[in-house]
């Protein structure tokens, strides 16, 4: 072979050294014929050229075939190749043992992941062949053997996941026996796990699939661990099977009386959400760490209940009820004496009763909402019922608790706003959020920005009088309507910048958001104050700032 590569090339070596000669050079630098001598020597050395082009191709395609040859050879070497080093593969000398858990320490993070209201199971979805456990399966019989008999952890956190559209079709297939098996291979292990239905009302009924699969979770309530419920109102009732056949479990995230979760000694976390408001869920609360109410309109009808919550469960750590302002019919008496919680630190409230029932003396965290604005209601914005700043300034200091966090939400602002910034010193974060503003706010907001501002002299040095330890300031006004904010001016971009300018080894300002929105207002901060607020952000402000009035 090489013999013949080395005679072909001899063949065509005269091509690189060929020349014209100097008649025809000549002839290629003028436009003259070439004499009859000439072109008689022209023709014969054209043929020449055209011969040798002939040979030269017919070599080139003799050479492409035999590439193609050896590529097509080293395309089944390497194959062969690779067979042999899959068959090698240290990975088939690993016990099984260790393959389980490499695999296993492989998805042990992804158990939980994060919701505004705790920890929400987080795992693979049942029905997506290729996620999970599903997936890894499908490297190699080996791994497909560890996993489906010694790594049940692996299958026990999961979604299942129903989703259809009406008009209804039977687009489920086998979801059941698939659900059957993944409960199956999770053997005895503790499940993590949400059921969500996405459907309509139309769609909630008559479709046995979603019964069957809900039915065969039931079946293993025992197990339960970790639960987020989304389910059509047909299922409810369905819950009262586990009533004392839930041992394990320690988070719940879910009309009349409903015992499901009446024994569950582990629970720590219940979060009721979409619940219907005359539902009365039993539930235990020696273990209770986190609890949230977020029905709509309850009013102060559940306070006496929530008060109980509280007082029985030596745990708690955070707690949200909110009543959206409703005023109820009947006048409750306040509790007396309060209700005291040394362990409660964050509390999310819009009930002046309720506050007014409660001795929170560990309490570090504060909202005052009625929490309306999460709920995309079209209706006028709800605000906290009038005086629930008050009871929020008599829980404060009955309890003697030091704030390091208070988020004012729809709050109807009166004097008792710089009486409760006054008596926390060690506050770090302060929010005020208005999804709709009111003209009589101003001079409030305005006397406000006045003690923001206030410094004295203390141990030598100038600190400021009230919150000395802000470190985050968030003030939010949206739907301004044809009203003029005058506290937001010149003043207040110099209480900010005298918060940022701090000495180095004092807590000083750190992040700054200021929104204002809305059609027809306007404000006091002009072009100046401005660019001193934006300039800011070179000095180490963290600054959110946006001011949008559309002209009416």
């Amino acid at each position: 072979m090489q013999s013949t590569l080395e005679e072909i090339l001899a063949r065509h070596d005269w091509i690189s050294t060929f020349t014209h000669p100097s008649d025809v050079l000549a002839l290629l630098r003028t436009n003259d014929a070439p004499s009859p001598p000439q072109s008689a020597r022209l023709k014969a050395s054209f043929e020449g050229l055209q011969t040798a082009l002939a040979e030269l191709q017919s070599n080139l395609d003799l050479l492409h075939n035999v590439a193609a040859s050896l590529q097509t050879q080293m395309s089944c070497l390497l194959s062969l190749k690779h067979d042999y080093e899959t068959v090698l593969s240290p990975m088939r000398r690993i016990p099984s043992e260790i393959a389980m858990e490499i695999l296993c320490r492989s998805w042990k993070d992804a158990e939980f992941s994060d919701t505004s209201l705790g920890r929400r199971p987080a795992g693979f979805n049942v029905f997506r062949i290729r996620e999970g456990p599903w997936h890894l399966g499908q490297v190699c019989s080996s791994w497909r053997n560890v996993i489906e008999t010694l790594c049940p952890e692996l299958w026990a956190t999961m979604i299942v996941n129903l989703r259809v559209s009406f008009p209804y079709e039977r687009l489920f297939g086998n979801l059941v026996e698939i659900l059957r098996i993944v409960l199956e291979r999770s053997r005895n292990h503790p499940l993590s796990f949400s059921f969500r239905f996405h459907g309509t009302e139309m769609e909630e009924s008559g479709i046995p699939e979603i019964e069957q699969c809900f039915d065969t979770m039931i079946t293993h309530s025992k197990r339960w661990k970790a639960v987020d419920l989304t389910i059509p109102s047909d299922l409810v009732l369905r819950l009262s099977r586990i009533r004392g056949k839930i041992d394990w479990l320690t988070e719940n995230l879910q009309h009349g009386d409903i015992h499901a979760f009446e024994i569950a000694p582990a629970l720590e976390q219940l979060h009721l959400k979409g619940i219907h408001q005359v539902a009365n869920i039993h539930f235990p609360t020696s273990n209770l760490v986190s609890f949230s109410d977020a029905r709509s309109f309850a009013g102060d009808r559940l306070t006496p209940e929530y008060l109980h919550i509280i007082k029985s469960s030596p745990k708690l750590r955070s707690f949200s009820y909110n009543d959206y302002g409703v005023q109820s019919l009947d006048i409750l008496p306040l509790v007396h004496p309060p209700i005291m919680s040394p362990s409660v630190e964050e509390l999310s409230a819009s009930s002046p009763m309720f506050m007014r029932s409660l001795v929170l003396p560990s309490l570090k965290d504060v909202t005052l909402s009625t929490n309306a604005h999460e709920k995309d209601m079209e209706e006028e914005v709800m605000s906290c019922p009038v005086g629930a700043l008050g009871a929020l300034h008599e829980m404060l200091l009955q309890s003697r608790c030091s704030l390091s966090r208070l988020c004012l939400v729809d709050v109807v602002l009166d004097d008792h706003l710089t009486n409760i910034i006054r008596l926390m010193p060690g506050l770090q974060e302060f929010m005020i959020n208005f999804n709709e503003w009111v003209d009589d706010y101003d001079p409030i907001m305005q006397s406000l920005v006045t003690q923001l501002s206030e410094v004295s002299l203390v141990d030598g040095t100038r600190q400021h009088s009230v919150v000395p330890s802000l470190q985050s300031l968030h003030v939010y006004l949206f739907n301004v309507r044809y009203s003029h904010v005058s506290f937001i001016n010149s003043a207040f971009v110099d209480m900010v910048a005298s918060r940022l300018r701090r000495p180095s080894d004092a807590p000083r300002l750190t992040e700054f958001d200021l929104h204002m929105s809305g059609l027809g207002g306007s404000s006091d901060l002009d072009e100046e104050a401005e660019n001193v607020l934006a300039s800011l952000k070179d000095e180490g402000l963290r600054l959110n700032y946006y001011i949008q009035m559309y002209k009416g």
